[in-house]
């Protein structure tokens, strides 16, 4: 996953790779601070982990979206073979159900990707601070 920063001279987005799922395994992996060198003015910045914000993954989503487009033809194509002979109308039927391994593929892969996204950017490594007494 990447999560995003901005430098505080230019405000340009840096990325940085993680796999932590939440920004507390994030600020155990690489502590609570994290130094980036800015792509835009080359500037050095130090970016606290409640500042970092998770996007979704381009990448997974053209894994789950060449999934669908591969997947749904080349599963036609080896199904249509088997049951070529049969004149029974089921098979339109079993053909459709496989025609769902694609899509549920895609959608698994989407719905992971925005449960990691959106567990790191919903809580904040340090809370509110409340006063006990």
């Amino acid at each position: 996953m990447k999560v995003y920063g901005k430098c505080s001279n230019c405000n340009f987005e840096n990325s940085y790779a993680t796999n932590a799922h939440t920004r507390v395994e994030f600020a155990m992996q690489d502590g609570e601070t994290i130094k980036l060198n800015c792509a835009n003015c080359g500037a050095n910045t130090e970016i606290h982990v409640d500042k970092l914000v998770a996007k979704p993954s381009k990448i997974a989503q053209i894994i789950a979206l060449s999934l669908f487009v591969i997947g749904t033809p080349l599963l036609f194509f080896l199904i249509n073979p088997i049951f070529s002979g049969s004149r029974n109308h089921y098979v339109i039927y079993i053909i459709g159900g496989f025609m769902l391994i694609p899509v549920l593929a895609y959608a698994i892969i989407n719905r992971q990707d925005q449960t990691r996204v959106s567990d790191f950017n919903r809580r904040k490594l340090k809370g509110r601070v409340h006063n006990v007494t």
